[in-house]
């Protein structure tokens, strides 16, 4: 999961299981920190930029659990939004009937 991590490829159950792993799980935080320092920090280092690894990959990490936050968040007002909308329906209905 980690290159769909790396590439903001993953549904919001997957990245929510994939964050929560990486917290408890050493060996795959290694993993990911190789892999994004291979990805991420090479390409830092050809541009010139300076690299802070562990600060870059936490802002990563901090970053992928605000973007689950509110994906959450839409999610939950969609739903919202699609039971108003049905109930705005069923209104309409009912007083259509009661009009007749």
């Amino acid at each position: 999961m980690i290159p769909d991590f790396l590439g903001d490829e993953l549904d919001n159950y997957s990245l929510e299981s994939f964050l929560n792993h990486i917290d408890s799980c050493k060996s795959c935080k290694e993993e990911l920190t190789i892999q994004f320092l291979i990805e991420t920090g090479i390409q830092r280092l050809e541009d010139g930029s300076t690299f802070n690894l562990s600060n870059e990959l936490q802002s990563t990490m901090n970053d992928a659990w605000t973007r689950l936050r509110l994906r959450k968040r839409l999610l939950k007002t969609a739903y919202f939004l699609q039971v108003m909308v049905v109930l705005e329906i069923i209104a309409a209905i009912a007083l259509s009937i009661a009009l007749r």
